[in-house]
């Protein structure tokens, strides 16, 4: 978003949560977009997958998200899990951000 996104530790579990929470606010404020998570099993034993979705909610119904994101957990790079929902939700404002400015896809 506009500010910096803080500099934290891996193992700085509720530095993440906080992060975690303002990017939730922010992508809610800036983009007008209600945030959704989802996790469930992934194919591979003691790994979760990770869903985020972003929706427009203006119309009062559940219409298809306008971006989604998945990641899963835990991976090789050494993280927390509060990392990793910090890290799904940067991932998902990306996305957001590069729709917006390329609606029709990057050419």
């Amino acid at each position: 978003m506009g500010k910096s996104k803080p500099s934290l530790k891996s193992n700085d579990k509720e530095g993440f949560i906080r992060a975690f929470t303002d990017e939730w606010a922010d992508i809610s404020e800036v983009h007008g977009a209600s945030i959704v998570f989802g996790i469930k099993p992934s194919d591979r034993k003691g790994v979760l997958r990770l869903y985020v979705w972003a929706y427009d909610f203006a119309e009062g119904t559940l219409p298809p998200p306008k971006v989604e994101y998945s990641c899963e957990y835990p991976t090789a790079a050494v993280e927390s899990f509060e990392a990793c929902l910090y890290r799904c939700l940067v991932k998902l404002e990306r996305v957001i951000r590069d729709r917006q400015q390329f609606p029709m896809g990057k050419a």
